[in-house]
């Protein structure tokens, strides 16, 4: 017999897998994005709102976006540094530093929001106004 927890877990990770694959973390559906730094107002397939309302909620996938990259970033330069010892070439890390520092975060802006959104999805599942005037979530 499964844990009563099960359903959720598999749900969670369902929203997780859609925001990696750029889709909407409620269903599934494409065009999410508008553009590489631009998403969507709402999701094409089920009209779930990608802001969920809150005037500043990209914020949040701002700080999944940095903390992932420059976490990605310390592990790689860390990497070379070792790989490089004793006699590590500090022109080429510190080049690289700066280098991984400010393409990272941009290379995976909208993996990291929609992540974002996916997380929030997981611990608030379902919010007034998340599918527009006509949802019929809390009717």
């Amino acid at each position: 017999m499964q844990p009563a927890n099960s359903h959720h877990l598999v749900a969670a990770h369902a929203r997780l897998v859609r925001a990696l694959r750029m889709r909407c973390p409620g269903c599934g559906g494409r065009g999410v994005i508008r553009g590489w730094f631009t998403l969507a107002p709402q999701c094409p397939t089920c009209g779930l709102h990608l802001d969920r309302g809150e005037p500043d909620h990209f914020v949040g996938g701002y700080l999944v976006n940095l903390a992932i990259a420059e976490t990605v970033a310390a592990v790689l330069w860390a990497t070379l540094f070792i790989w490089q010892w004793p006699d590590p070439n500090w022109d080429l890390l510190q080049w690289l530093a700066a280098a991984l520092m400010i393409a990272l975060p941009l290379a995976i802006y909208p993996f990291t929001r929609l992540l974002f959104l996916a997380a929030d999805m997981i611990f608030q599942p379902k919010r007034p106004g998340d599918y527009g005037d006509g949802d019929p979530t809390f009717k």
